[in-house]
């Protein structure tokens, strides 16, 4: 399907995009505080759950049927079942699992400076697969993303940590099925709605976990749970489970895989500046520089279509 884009179109799919990487952000604060108190598999049922039932409640207030959902999902050949399933394993199973495993037992300097390949992976993987054109302005940009990004954790203070060898490889490995969610949303996407995209993602990762956080509860014990937990596990369920998936798939439906993987860097920004609002967390000089760099990166990369009166174009 194709799409005359606006400069506005750009703008709102430049927000989609940023928000939904500060989602994240929100995601990784409230994700480090609760794997203190629950099993990381039941952490992420829970979370699923939280997703799968929020966006019933949004189906339904917006007069959308589980039939008709059902139906499309059935109309799709078996290959773009099966890549929509992965899809969910690869942004919801996959990506979680490795990346909460892997910061149990690695610094989270060490988690950024790895996690700083996920636009340059994003941006290969665009142009084997997906055929977008690889331009000057595009590699120049990711090229200053990932310096921001290594700049801004390089910045961060660390000690060494037990099995961070181990940890550092299951974040490495998170990476991999991180690009694929972005890759994948885009060729799965022409065929089903944002909505039904989402219900889906959601509906399939409760499945995936439900069997792992039945044997986590087992040593489990709910008393040790108060108010404040109880709280930030519907935020991590609604910014992870709802808000991310909707606004990701939204932009995504405006913005090439390749630009997108510019807004990756938002992430890390977004969670250093909430761990100084909410953590009082100090901000160095370093990660200063290193946000601003991520800032222009995306300043660079989009300039050709948001800063410029001939912004039309047709993406297919």
């Amino acid at each position: 399907m194709d799409h005359s884009l606006t400069k506005k179109d750009y703008a709102i799919g430049y927000t989609e995009l940023t928000l939904a990487q500060c989602c994240v952000g929100i995601n990784v604060i409230s994700g480090k505080f609760l794997i203190g108190f629950l099993p990381i598999f039941l952490l992420l049922a829970i979370r699923f759950a939280i997703g799968f039932s929020g966006m019933l409640a949004i189906a339904r207030v917006k007069s959308i049927r589980l039939s008709n959902i059902y139906h499309n999902f059935m109309s799709l050949t078996s290959k773009d079942k099966l890549l929509l399933i992965f899809q969910a394993a690869c942004g919801g199973f996959l990506f979680n699992v490795l990346i909460l495993y892997g910061m149990k037992t690695t610094s989270a300097t060490s988690a950024g400076i790895i996690s700083s390949i996920t636009p340059i992976m994003i941006f290969i993987l665009a142009a084997v697969f997906l055929h977008e054109k690889i331009n000057l302005q595009k590699s120049l940009a990711i090229i200053i993303v990932m310096i921001g990004l290594l700049v801004l954790n390089i910045g961060k203070t660390t000690g060494s940590m037990d099995g961070a060898l181990l940890g550092n490889f299951l974040v490495l490995l998170a990476v991999i099925p991180e690009a694929l969610f972005t890759i994948l949303s885009k060729s799965v996407g022409k065929k089903i709605t944002e909505m039904e995209a989402v219900i889906l993602v959601n509906l399939f990762n409760l499945i995936l976990f439900i069997p792992f956080a039945v044997y986590a509860m087992i040593d489990f014990h709910p008393e040790n749970i108060g108010v404040r937990v109880y709280s930030q596990l519907f935020i991590y369920g609604i910014s992870g489970g709802i808000m991310f998936f909707l606004l990701w798939y939204r932009g995504l439906t405006k913005i090439n895989a390749n630009t997108a993987a510019l807004f990756t860097g938002v992430m890390p920004v977004s969670t250093t500046i909430l761990a100084f609002i909410f953590l009082n967390e100090p901000i160095s000089n370093s990660e200063i520089i290193g946000m601003l760099l991520v800032i222009a990166a995306i300043f660079v990369g989009c300039k050709k279509h948001f800063f410029f009166k001939n912004t039309s174009r047709k993406i297919s």
